[in-house]
C-alpha cells in the first residue's frame, strides 16, 4: 500500500481549497494512488479529473514552484553534466540552468523531498525544483541526453486540435451552440482544463453525449450504445490476467474477453490506447464506456486488492511477462506459496533466520510466524504485511486508514471478542473486517451469517486490533460516570472513607485507567495525592501528561486497590511498599511495576507497563549511526572484560543491556544476571532478583555467581563499592561483565568507579568500553513537514548557519496519530568509547574525565549531542529535543 506525501497531502487539501476537486473525486484519487503509487498530480492527470497544465498551475500557486517548458530552453553543459543521464531518467529530473550556486531542476514530481535530497547529495550543489509536464520531460530527456538511445518525439504544443475536433463534433451533433463552444474554449485555454470537463461543469453537455463524442472522435464503439439496464460484459478471468489491476487502474482499462486472436478492452479513457496496446503485447479491440459502467466492469474483473506479484512489478524485481507465467503456474497447481519464501523474497528475513525458526518450530510445535516473532527475527507489522502478500489480501494499519465507526455496530463485542476480529468499513457493499489471520474460515462464515453480507478479511498487527477493541468496546466510556459517582460522594462529605465508596466503582476506575495507559502507548501512570484533588497523569514517550483529576476522597480506596492487586499490606501508610502484578483484562495482557510512596497528602503511587520480552529489539535495530555500530558489535563480541552502559532513569539501559544479551548469550554460554527487580523474563538466561531483606544483595550475588562457572554476567546497576570492586574483578578473572551506572557521559564512568574504590589500573585494565544513551522523542512520520532552525536553538547548541547549510531539518505539525505534539515514539542517542591503549595509558595516569573525552573524540568517538544533531538532520529528532536532552 502506498502512503501520500506530506507534500501530496498539502496539494490535495489545496485543490479542495480551489474548487478544482469534488471531495469524492479526491477521495477516489487518494483511493486509486494507495494502489498504484506515483504522486497525487500524475493519478489525477491520468484519471482526467484536472489537466496535467492545469494541476502545475495549482502547484505554483500553492508551492510557488514554477512551471518550466523544457522545449523552449536551452541547456547549458556544465548544467546538464551534474547529473548523469541515467540517474536524469531515473529520478525524473533535467537540470537546465546552473550559476554556480543554484542549480535549477525541472521535476516531475517537485514535492517529492526524498527525489531533491538525492540530487543535492548528487549533484553538492543547492538544488531549485522547477515543475515541468511528461511531454516537455519526454522531449529533453531524449534530446539531451542523446546516450540513453531514446528516439526524440515533436516538441510539445500548446494547441490542442484534438480538444478543438471533438467541440466540432459536439456542434455538429447539435449538443453544443458555436457560441458556447468559443466561450468553453477560451476558458479552456486560460484554465489549461481538459474541455470535456469544463463543458459538464458548465452543465453544456451530459456525461452520456461528452463520452459518446469522445467514442465516435477515437473511432471506437460506444459500450453504453449497447447495452441494456444493467447488462455488463463478463470479463474472462484468463483475458483479464493480461493486464496488472494497478495497470488496468492507471489506465483505466480492461481487458474482458477475446474475439478470435483479438483481446477486446472496455476504456473510460481513450488517451491510453496506445500505452494499453503496447503492455498487451497483442491485437485489441477498444471500447469505451462512461466512468460508472466502467467501474462496474472493473470491480468484476478485479475484485481483489493488488497481490505480492503486482507489488513486485511496481518495484521492479519483475516484469510482467515472468508474472504472468508464474500467476498461470499457480492457477493451474491451485497453491499458495509457503511464507518462509515470501519473507526471505520482501527482504523482511534471511534464509537461515527461516531454517533456524523452522527448527524450533518443529520442536515446539505451533506456527512459522509465532516462532519468528517469539525469536525477533521479525516485527508484527512485517509478518501481518508478508501474511497479506502471501494470501492476496489488503494490509492496514489502523492509524493510516482509521476504522469507519458507523460499521462497528453490525458485529456484537462477543463475536468481536472471540475470533479477535475488528469490522473496519464498507467496500462496494462488502464488510472489511481486519484479522490477525484471514485464514479462519469459521470467523469468516460467523460474520457473513451474522451480517448477512459478504465478507473481505483484512490483515492488520495482533496489537492494532487488540486496541481497536479497547477502545471500542472496552468501557472506557465508564470512566465519565465513575468520576461523577466520585463527585456525588465528595458532595456528601468532605472525606470520604475507603469503606464508603463502591468497591466495583473503585475496581473498574483503576482497570480503566490502565487500560487506557495501554492504549495510549504510556510507560508510566502516575496517582498522585494534591491538597485539593488527586491527579492522574500518564509518561507518554518520556513526557507526563495530564489525563484526569479525581476528587480528593478517591486516593485511600486507588491506593488500597492497587496494593490488593500487587498483594501488599494495605494497612501499611506510613512506609513505601513495592510490588509486580499481571494485569489481565479481556484482550489485554500487562506486567505492571507498583510502587507507593507516603506524601503529605497521602499515598502516591505509580504503575510502570513493562514491555514483553518478545518486544526487546536485535541491536541492529537499536538506532546506532552506521560507524558506531560497527564498532559497537565489535565492543560486545569480546570474550572478557566490563562493558557499562550509562544514562539516568528512562534513558532505555535496561532495553539496551536485553537487547546485547540477546544476542552474545548463546545457548553455549552460561549466563547469569542480578537484577532490582527482574523487568523481562528471558528464556534459556538466570535471572536472580535481589533481596535485601533476605540478605541477598548485588555485591553478594556477584561472588555466588563467580562459583557457578558463568561466561557472561550482567549486574542490573552498579551503585556501591563492593558491587564495583566484584563486577571489576569478574571482568579481570576472564568473565564478560555488562552493568549499567548512572553517569552523565561515557567517560565520566572512568571517574565514577575511581569514586566507588577501583584502583585506576584494574579500571585500565578491566574496562572494554562504555556507552551513554539517551531517548529523544521520535517526529511523527505522518505530520513531518520540513523547517527552518530557530536561531535560539542554533545559538544554545553553538552551531553556525555554515554548520546546517545544505541540510534539512524536520519537525510534526500535530495530528491526531501523535496527539497533536508532533512526536510519536523515541529513539535513542548514543555516545560509544571503546577503550584502547592511548585512553588506558590516559586512565592510568589519573587524567580527568574531561581530558579522557577529548582523547576518545580524537580517535572517532561523536558525543550524545553530536549523534543528536546528525540524527536531527536524518529527520528521525527534532534539534529542540537534542537540547533538552544533552548537556555540553
Amino acid at each position: 500500500m502506498h502512503v501520500l506525501t506530506i507534500g501530496d497531502k498539502r496539494l490535495g487539501a489545496a485543490l479542495l481549497d480551489m474548487g478544482l476537486l469534488e471531495d469524492e473525486e479526491l477521495q477516489k484519487a487518494i483511493e486509486r494512488h494507495r494502489e498504484i503509487g506515483g504522486s497525487l498530480a500524475e493519478i489525477v492527470a491520468e484519471m482526467g479529473l484536472l489537466s496535467e497544465r492545469r494541476v502545475a498551475q495549482a502547484i505554483e500557486e500553492i508551492f510557488g514552484i514554477p512551471l518550466v517548458e523544457l522545449s523552449e530552453v536551452e541547456i547549458p553543459s556544465e548544467a546538464k553534466s551534474l547529473i548523469p543521464a541515467e540517474k536524469a531518467r531515473d529520478l525524473e529530473a533535467i537540470p537546465f540552468a546552473f550559476d554556480g550556486r543554484l542549480l535549477r531542476v525541472a521535476l516531475l514530481n517537485p514535492l517529492d523531498n526524498l527525489v531533491l535530497e538525492e540530487l543535492e547529495d548528487l549533484t553538492g550543489q543547492i538544488i531549485e525544483p522547477y515543475q515541468t509536464t511528461r511531454a516537455s520531460f519526454r522531449y529533453a530527456l531524449a534530446k539531451h541526453y542523446p546516450e540513453l538511445g531514446l528516439e526524440v518525439p515533436a516538441p510539445p504544443k500548446a494547441a490542442t486540435p484534438a480538444e478543438v475536433k471533438l467541440g466540432d463534433l459536439l456542434v455538429k451533433k447539435g449538443w453544443l451552440s458555436p457560441q458556447a463552444l468559443q466561450a468553453a474554449l477560451a476558458e479552456q485555454e486560460k484554465s489549461g482544463e481538459l474541455l470535456g470537463r469544463v463543458l459538464m461543469q458548465k452543465g453544456l453537455v451530459s456525461e452520456l453525449q461528452l463520452y459518446q463524442a469522445l467514442a465516435e472522435q477515437a473511432g471506437i464503439e460506444f459500450l453504453n450504445e449497447l447495452l441494456k439496464e444493467g447488462d455488463l460484459p463478463e470479463p474472462q478471468p484468463e483475458v483479464t490476467a493480461l493486464f496488472l489491476r494497478t495497470d488496468a487502474l492507471r489506465y483505466q482499462a480492461v481487458p474482458v474477453d477475446m474475439e478470435g486472436k483479438t483481446v477486446r478492452v472496455i476504456l473510460a479513457d481513450p488517451r491510453h490506447r496506445e500505452e494499453v496496446a503496447r503492455l498487451l503485447d497483442k491485437p485489441a479491440k477498444f471500447m469505451l464506456a462512461t466512468p460508472k459502467v466502467w467501474e462496474g466492469i472493473f470491480n468484476k474483473a478485479y475484485p481483489e486488492k493488488a497481490r505480492l506479484g503486482e507489488t513486485l512489478v511496481q518495484k521492479g524485481k519483475i516484469d510482467r511477462e515472468a508474472l504472468q507465467e508464474a500467476l498461470s503456474v499457480q492457477r493451474r497447481l491451485g497453491k499458495t506459496r509457503p511464507l518462509g519464501e515470501v519473507l526471505v523474497e520482501l527482504g523482511y528475513v534471511k534464509p537461515e533466520d527461516i531454517e533456524e525458526s523452522l527448527q524450533k518450530q518443529r520442536q515446539g510445535g505451533g506456527r512459522l510466524e509465532d516462532t519468528l516473532i517469539q525469536s525477533g527475527k521479525i516485527k508484527p507489522e512485517m509478518l501481518a504485511r508478508s501474511l497479506a502478500a502471501q494470501l492476496g489480501y489488503p494490509y492496514i494499519d489502523p492509524l493510516e486508514q482509521p476504522p469507519d465507526p458507523s460499521v462497528m455496530m453490525m458485529v456484537p463485542e462477543a463475536t468481536v471478542r472471540r475470533y479477535h476480529v475488528f469490522p473496519h468499513h464498507m467496500e462496494n457493499g462488502t464488510l472489511v473486517v481486519l484479522m490477525k489471520d484471514p485464514r479462519n474460515i469459521f470467523a469468516i462464515d460467523d460474520l457473513k451469517m451474522i451480517t448477512k453480507r459478504e465478507i473481505l478479511p483484512a490483515v492488520s498487527t495482533e496489537t492494532a486490533i487488540n486496541k481497536l477493541i479497547e477502545r471500542s468496546y472496552g468501557g472506557g466510556g465508564d470512566l465519565d460516570e465513575l468520576t461523577k459517582e466520585f463527585e456525588k460522594k465528595k458532595k456528601q462529605e468532605e472525606e470520604v472513607s475507603t469503606s464508603a465508596l463502591d468497591d466495583n466503582a473503585v475496581v473498574r476506575l483503576v482497570n480503566n485507567i490502565i487500560r487506557e495507559a495501554y492504549l495510549q502507548e504510556a510507560s508510566d501512570i502516575h496517582i498522585e495525592p494534591r491538597q485539593q484533588e488527586i491527579l492522574v497523569r500518564i509518561r507518554v514517550d518520556g513526557n507526563l501528561r495530564e489525563y484526569m483529576k479525581l476528587p480528593k476522597g478517591a486516593g485511600p480506596a486507588i491506593a488500597s486497590r492497587v496494593k490488593i492487586m500487587a498483594n501488599l499490606d494495605i494497612a501499611e501508610r506510613r512506609l513505601p511498599q513495592d510490588g509486580r502484578v499481571r494485569f489481565r483484562e479481556r484482550s489485554i495482557d500487562l506486567d505492571l511495576r507498583l510502587s507507593t510512596l507516603p506524601t503529605v497528602y497521602g499515598e502516591k503511587v505509580v504503575m510502570r507497563l513493562l514491555r514483553k520480552a518478545t518486544e526487546i529489539p536485535e541491536i541492529e535495530q537499536l538506532g546506532f549511526a552506521p560507524g558506531v555500530f560497527q564498532r559497537f558489535e565489535d565492543v560486545i563480541s569480546k570474550p572478557y572484560g566490563i562493558f557499562l552502559i550509562t544514562g539516568p532513569t528512562g534513558s532505555g539501559k535496561s532495553f539496551t543491556t536485553f537487547s546485547i544479551l540477546k544476542r552474545i548469550a548463546t545457548p553455549e554460554k552460561n549466563t547469569t544476571t542480578i537484577e532490582d527487580p527482574v523487568e523481562y523474563e528471558i528464556p534459556g538466561i538466570n535471572q536472580t532478583q535481589v533481596n535485601p531483606v533476605a540478605g541477598l544483595t548485588f555485591a553478594k550475588a556477584l561472588r555466588s555467581f563467580l562459583r557457578q562457572d558463568p561466561d557472561i554476567i550482567m549486574v542490573g546497576e552498579i551503585r556501591d563499592a563492593e558491587t564495583a570492586k566484584i563486577a571489576t574483578e569478574a571482568a579481570l578473572t576472564g568473565h564478560l561483565v555488562i552493568a549499567t551506572l548512572h553517569t552523565n557521559d561515557a567517560a565520566g564512568a572512568v571517574t565514577r568507579l575511581e569514586e566507588m574504590g577501583v584502583e585506576l589500573f584494574n579500571i585500565s585494565a578491566a574496562l572494554v568500553g562504555v556507552l551513554a544513551q539517551r531517548l529523544v522523542r521520535r517526529v511523527c512520520e505522518n505530520c513531518k513537514t520540513e523547517v527552518e532552525p530557530d536561531p535560539h536553538i542554533l545559538r544554545r547548541l553553538g552551531m553556525s548557519e555554515a554548520d546546517i547549510r545544505g541540510k534539512k531539518l524536520y519537525k510534526g505539525v500535530g495530528c491526531e496519530r501523535c496527539n497533536g505534539t508532533g512526536y510519536k515514539g523515541r529513539a535513542a542517542i548514543h555516545e560509544l568509547m571503546v577503550i584502547n591503549e592511548e585512553i588506558r595509558a590516559a586512565i592510568v595516569a589519573g587524567k580527568s574525565a574531561s581530558e579522557v573525552k577529548d582523547i576518545a573524540r580524537k580517535t572517532g568517538m561523536s558525543t550524545l549531542r553530536e549523534d543528536g544533531i546528525q540524527k536531527a538532520f536524518m529527520g528521525i529528532t527534532t534539534l529542540e529535543e537534542v537540547l533538552a536532552r544533552t548537556i555540553e
